[in-house]
């Protein structure tokens, strides 16, 4: 099963991710779309800055973010964040993404992103109004040079409007041209070099929606990850983002934990926990998760057992206000018979009829009132008799669905070990243990199966229904040519040889002192069947 995390869940386990990785992380992220209507308006640079933005904070980067910023503000943006990178020392992460328009001058080569304040794009002036790409460059590797630089230029975009000289000698091409390989710098461009990049889409534009996304995902050397944004753009929109870096050190921006790893990880703080809450956190992080089915079947497990200590307590309550009633009808009997006495001691013989009149008369309401509690108390105990019945067959339920959840769960994961991952083989010993079926749940014993065929089925057999008996000890079910188990959450499976030739297969489920489930001996052949003990 393929884990798909959520970005939630990288968050939970930020600090650990961070530890791994020495130095500050630094990033200026500028975004400008303000253009006027001669530059070309753009729609997504706003929105792709706060999706890098969201992104990098949730990796632990200090940002600046500037939107629609004019030359002054890019200059001045720039010097201050190069100072801030080499005051940050060794092993620092520098991160430079800008989003917006940029084109290359066709006579000298050099490649320029537009501010806001550049009015139009008419013969030169865009080249002495514009920041040169260069210069960022040249600033990050020189005046930082101890940090990892990764620069992001989104811009080339289609909707840049050239006239004049510069668009004739471009022609139709607006992109940047290539720039050779810079010692400590990974610079990634949203297309291909002389390509234009697309500003389409809501909410954001293609290349910005992937790179947030992939830049937190755990696991990942940041090479790899420019890369496999690389592929992702190319088959969403066709569009073809190229990288140029030399060697680079190995850096793991979301940490170097799997998906799977912090999945074994939060599921291993939570496994021997004797609570319904801890497993909920598990599902609200992984709802399909390798542990979901495991971890479903022990919160019903522990809902189950809350329950039946609620009913306990419940119970025990009652029978405590059982008591009460009794002592205190014991004690109101004791002074009528107390009065009784009194009222037979020897008098005249007016008063000896008088008292003995009373005498019955109170025997009388004595026995009414010994009735009316008598039933009272019938009714209490057929009530509790029912209440643990039903208790013991939930139990019996919830004990099968628990089983059955552990077996599903080890055979997914068991069939995921023959393909040799070290980690799968870890979650088989991350499986917890659930507690036995309690003892008034097994099986041992005779019992009779009445069975009876479904309509129009089993032409050979005469009869619509019949019984016979089998055996359960220890787990068997044996009989007459019988053969089969039951399992102690009440599973069970047998066969009997028919006496067409053919064979029999049951299956079906007990629970304390009745069952009931299918047969089957062909296709046109099938019925159910119960059982009850004894």
């Amino acid at each position: 099963m393929i884990v798909r995390v959520a970005i939630a869940i990288i968050l939970w386990f930020l600090p650990t991710v961070l530890n791994a990785q020495d130095g500050a992380r630094l990033a200026l992220v500028i975004g400008n779309q303000a253009y006027s209507a001669k530059i070309g308006s753009l729609k997504n640079p706003h929105n792709d800055v706060t999706l890098i933005e969201a992104s990098l904070k949730r990796l632990g980067f200090k940002l600046t973010v500037i939107k629609d910023a004019s030359h002054k503000a890019m200059d001045s943006a720039l010097k201050r964040y190069v100072t801030e990178v080499r005051r940050a020392g060794r092993n620092a992460l520098s991160f430079f993404y800008y989003s917006g328009h940029g084109v290359a001058n066709p006579e000298t080569q050099i490649n320029y992103l537009i501010p806001v304040d550049v009015t139009d794009v008419d013969d030169d002036k865009v080249w002495f109004e514009s920041l040169q790409q260069n210069l960022i460059i040249d600033m990050l590797s020189k005046q930082a040079p101890n940090a990892t630089h990764y620069v992001v230029f989104d811009a080339c975009r289609n909707e840049l409007n050239l006239t004049g000289t510069a668009a004739k000698a471009l022609g139709t091409d607006k992109g940047f041209v290539p720039i050779t390989d810079t010692a400590g710098l990974l610079i990634a461009y949203a297309t291909a070099p002389r390509k234009t990049a697309s500003d389409v889409g809501d909410n954001g534009g293609p290349y910005a929606k992937i790179l947030a996304e992939e830049l937190v995902k755990p696991g990942v050397e940041a090479v790899t990850m420019f890369r496999n944004v690389q592929l992702k753009v190319k088959q969403t929109i066709g569009q073809d983002p190229w990288l140029s870096f030399p060697s680079l050190p190995a850096v793991y921006l979301a940490g170097k934990e799997t998906a799977e790893e912090i999945e074994l990880a939060l599921w291993n703080s939570v496994k021997s926990s004797q609570t319904a809450a801890e497993f909920s956190k598990y599902l609200m992080r992984y709802p399909d998760g390798q542990f979901a089915p495991l971890a479903r079947a022990l919160i019903a497990h522990f809902e189950q057992q809350a329950r039946a200590e609620q009913a306990r307590i419940r119970e025990k309550q009652r029978q405590e206000e059982e008591a009460r009633r009794t002592a205190e009808l014991h004690r109101i009997d004791e002074g009528q018979r107390a009065r009784e006495l009194e009222v037979t001691a020897p008098q005249h013989d007016a008063e000896n009829k008088a008292s003995t009149d009373a005498v019955l008369e109170l025997e009388k309401q004595r026995e009414a009132d010994a009735l009316i509690y008598a039933e009272r108390m019938r009714k209490a105990l057929e009530n509790l008799r029912l209440a643990k019945e039903t208790t013991s067959t939930a139990e019996a339920q919830r004990a099968a669905a628990a089983a059955e959840a552990t077996e599903v769960a080890k055979a997914e994961i068991t069939a995921k070990q023959a393909h040799g991952s070290e980690g799968e083989r870890i979650v088989i010993a991350s499986l917890p243990k659930l507690e036995k079926v309690p003892e008034a749940v097994r099986y041992d014993g005779a019992w009779l199966i009445t069975w009876r065929k479904e309509k129009g089925m089993c032409p050979r057999v005469p009869e619509n229904t019949n019984s016979y008996r089998i055996q359960i000890a220890n787990g068997k079910i044996a009989a007459r040519g019988h053969t089969g188990t039951i399992s102690s959450a009440g599973t069970a499976r047998w066969t009997v040889p028919s006496r067409f030739g053919d064979t029999v297969s049951y299956k079906g489920a007990f629970s304390r002192n009745s069952g009931s489930g299918t047969f089957y001996v062909s296709r046109t052949c099938a019925g159910r069947f119960s059982a009850s003990r004894g």
